[in-house]
């Protein structure tokens, strides 16, 4: 049977009640986070670039462990797993005994999307400066939000 102008219009509002449907049900999935590793990337590197230990928590997922390894104290080079709480205090006394000159964005352009690389140059209290090699992953959460998975500082590659 021929399609008429009623059923072409009735169609065509229900795909418009479905299409608004669907874009509420996501909307308190985009409010709380990003759909897109870029978006928590950025925040991560500006928490991380003004030592905000309260801002770098943020970026985790409330109720999962994050994995930390970083050089200097209290982590000393040992990898200790942290659920956002705990992450706070820890990394308020890290940040507090290092001083940050530069975090740079140097992930090859074939890199996983939640993947990140820095070459990391910063000053322990008490010590020299050095340039460290910074990874940083991402995971999605189960609302498919992506937090922070690991942040892992080894030795810089030599060129």
């Amino acid at each position: 049977m021929p399609s008429t102008p009623s059923r072409r219009a009735a169609r065509l509002l229900l795909g418009l009640v479905v299409c608004a449907v669907l874009a509420l049900a996501a909307a308190p999935a985009v409010a709380k986070g990003s759909a897109k590793p870029a978006t928590k990337f950025a925040a991560f590197e500006a928490a991380w670039r003004a030592r905000s230990a309260e801002s770098l928590a943020k970026v985790m997922e409330p109720k999962q462990a994050v994995a930390f390894r970083l050089d200097a104290r209290p982590f000393n080079g040992k990898s200790r797993s942290m659920r956002p709480k705990q992450a706070l205090s820890t990394l308020k006394q890290y940040f507090k005994g290092v001083s940050v000159e530069t975090l740079k964005d140097v992930t090859p352009k074939r890199s996983p999307a939640n993947v990140r690389l820095y070459d990391y140059t910063y000053k322990p209290t008490g010590a020299s400066r050095q340039t460290t090699r910074l990874s940083v992953q991402l995971k999605q959460d189960r609302n498919r939000l992506w937090v922070l998975a690991s942040v892992t500082e080894s030795p810089k590659p030599r060129p």
